[in-house]
């Protein structure tokens, strides 16, 4: 029996009404205006696997976790973690939702400044009723706080006290201290020092392998992207636009978008191959172009990709996917 993914999404789509207040509509004769942040995107999750979300700022990665977590109620879609549907538009069942935590991507910001740290990682097992008595959730932070790499003396200091790495520190030990299983890592090293960077991430490497975690990783970072993920999906105005394993994804891209993203990151190993910074920028998603939206930035484009929105087959949403021209030299 082949087992279930950790995570299915499928057909997820989140829409924001952003128009005027209506008497000014009224007034001025403006219609009604949407944006369509997230389209019809689906995606997998293994056990114990990472998918990682990459792609510009306004892409919609963000707002793909937040519907993941319940943060966000989702317009259209369905969602499972574990094989249990979840309900992002009423609120996930109270088990489920202590299985499923996030990471935030500014330690600074996501941490209450006016608790101490031990309050702070006990607050979720609290929640959850997870701990019968004071002294066992004192244990417990102790342990948690070793493991991700402090001292269980921090607790009684405030966030302040600490350095930006620290803080993520405390952000992860937070998140595991429901005993989730599943992290959704929203950028969470992009606000600190590179050094620093490295060390969050083997931490995070670490604590996937020993506790078995499923993570969807949002990052922009493709160099972290690359050490982090299993599986890497590529977001363009909302929609997926390729999906591979990471590997694949890094020596044979397929989208003409991906292949513009990988060709602007430094050529760390010298190889000579000349960087081409990102041309152009993501369209206004309230009035995105018609037909494939990226095709105004596409050096491929033809008449097809201006008339008929590509879907998403074989792993790559493109016209010109499968002609020669389109597929990425070595």
């Amino acid at each position: 029996m082949t087992e279930h993914p950790m995570i299915t999404i499928e057909g997820a789509r989140k829409v924001f009404d952003v128009s005027s207040p209506w008497l000014e509509r009224v007034l001025s004769g403006q219609p009604p205006q949407y944006l369509v942040a997230v389209d019809d995107v689906s995606l997998t999750i293994g056990k114990g696997k990472t998918f990682a979300l990459v792609g510009e700022s306004g892409s919609g990665k963000s707002t793909v976790a937040r519907m993941v977590t319940g943060l966000l109620p989702a317009t259209q879609g369905r969602f499972e973690i574990d094989g249990h549907n979840l309900d992002t538009k009423h609120g996930y069942p109270r088990a489920l939702r202590r299985r499923m935590q996030m990471i935030f991507q500014d330690p600074y910001a996501s941490l209450d400044p006016r608790w101490r740290v031990g309050d702070i990682i006990a607050e979720p097992m609290r929640a959850f009723d997870l701990v019968p008595s004071r002294h066992e959730e004192q244990l417990r932070v102790g342990q948690l706080l070793t493991m991700v790499g402090l001292d269980p003396a921090d607790a009684v200091k405030f966030p302040h006290q600490f350095s930006g790495g620290q803080r993520q520190r405390i952000a992860i030990a937070r998140a595991l201290a429901s005993d989730a299983d599943v992290l959704v890592c929203d950028e969470p090293t992009s606000a600190l020092d590179v050094s620093v960077q490295a060390q969050i991430l083997n931490l995070m490497k670490r604590l996937q392998k020993e506790l078995g975690l499923t993570l969807l990783f949002i990052s922009h970072n493709l160099a972290v992207v690359r050490f982090m993920a299993d599986v890497v999906g590529v977001m363009y105005l909302g929609r997926l636009v390729e999906t591979a394993d990471v590997e694949t994804l890094f020596s044979a891209p397929r989208h003409p978008y991906t292949k513009m993203l990988l060709d602007a990151v430094p050529d760390l190993a010298m190889t000579g191959r000349k960087r081409q910074p990102v041309q152009g920028e993501i369209p206004n998603p309230i009035n995105p172009p018609s037909g494939c939206t990226f095709h105004p930035r596409c050096p491929l484009a033809q008449d097809v990709c201006k008339e008929k929105t590509p879907v998403l087959k074989n792993g790559v949403a493109c016209h010109l996917a499968d002609e020669p021209v389109a597929s990425s030299k070595a």
